[in-house]
């Protein structure tokens, strides 16, 4: 049966048909949940404490607790955002990521524009997330 399913997996090559396979094998809420734990994985090898996951992604200290100690035990998540952090989703996924903490910073920064922000972090310029 689990070899069906990493045989699936491996099979599907492209952003796409990749997006239209996990669409159809997770519910919204699982799809969510396995989103959350690629970012606190980012998050933990990029060395944000417990506390600043906690307030951004709205996880529970014992779900990061697993992600971490699976980041030290296996492989398998850095494998994967080793390959994400190399594509412009994760550039832009871990842009948005800061600008959301920039933002949350201060109460005055709320509400800067985008632009403004971007420029603020130096997004404007390519710069590598771990």
């Amino acid at each position: 049966m689990f070899e069906t399913l990493w045989e699936s997996v491996s099979q599907v090559k492209n952003k796409e048909d990749v997006k239209l396979f996990l669409g159809d094998l997770l519910s919204p809420v699982e799809r969510i949940m396995v989103a959350k734990r690629l970012a606190i994985a980012v998050m933990l090898l990029k060395g944000h404490n417990y506390e600043t996951i906690i307030d951004i992604l709205r996880v529970s200290n014992e779900t990061i607790s697993k992600i971490a100690l699976a980041l030290r035990l296996n492989r398998g998540y850095k494998i994967a955002i080793d390959k994400i952090i190399r594509s412009e989703a994760g550039r832009q996924f871990w842009q948005d990521i800061e600008n959301l903490l920039y933002r949350m910073s201060s109460p005055g920064k709320v509400f800067l524009p985008d632009e403004v922000v971007t420029y603020r972090l130096g997004h404007n310029k390519k710069k590598t997330l771990l």
